[in-house]
């Protein structure tokens, strides 16, 4: 009796060694690739290419989205503040304005060979402009010029697109209403090997 129940003590430790190997060599997170995917922003007047800027995010195919915050805070008159100058002229207030470039990603895991991205790009920028002529370049806030009012230029996209490994695909062209600049963002997506 006390043989059998050795050996059945050994089978059922045989079994669960078995049966749990194969469940602890399974493991969800190996089986999502890291991939990089690539966001140029950039922008044309007419065939000749004026600015891009390439954005590189890394990404997990089924995990978490990836975000990307770059700029600075522009400071804008906002109108006569409550100080004034020695001369008794009034100091301007401030108010500052966010530019930069925000790019939010999520890849859904691969189907057939191909990632689902879908990015989110957000950019505003400064837009040099000068002053019109007859204002003598004085703007409506006291003490400022016109010059130094910005101008500020926003794009905005949101959409999904469908790579495969390699695969460079244009997002989209769009023309600028202010400057006729045409605004053209191209995504990349490599498997991180």
């Amino acid at each position: 009796m006390r043989k059998s129940f050795q050996t059945l003590t050994f089978a059922i430790t045989l079994l669960l060694s078995f049966g749990t190997s194969g469940i602890a060599q399974k493991n969800p997170e190996a089986e999502k690739p890291l991939v990089k995917v690539e966001v140029v922003l950039s922008r044309y007047d007419g065939n000749r290419k004026i600015s891009s800027l390439p954005y590189t995010l890394l990404a997990t195919a089924g995990g978490d989205p990836v975000s990307l915050r770059t700029g600075a805070q522009v400071a804008v008159a906002s109108g006569p503040g409550s100080n004034v100058t020695v001369d008794n002229k009034p100091v301007p207030s401030w108010t500052y304005l966010d530019v930069g470039t925000s790019v939010d990603c999520n890849v859904a895991a691969p189907e057939n060979g191909r990632f689902k991205v879908r990015v989110s790009l957000s950019d505003r920028s400064i837009v040099e402009r000068q002053a019109p002529q007859g204002a003598g370049g004085r703007g409506s806030v006291p003490n400022v010029n016109v010059i130094d009012a910005p101008t500020l230029r926003n794009f905005t996209y949101v959409n999904s697109i469908l790579l495969k490994d390699g695969e460079t695909k244009q997002f989209v062209a769009a023309s600028d209403k202010v400057s006729a600049d045409v605004v053209k963002v191209d995504v990349t997506l490599t498997v991180e090997k």
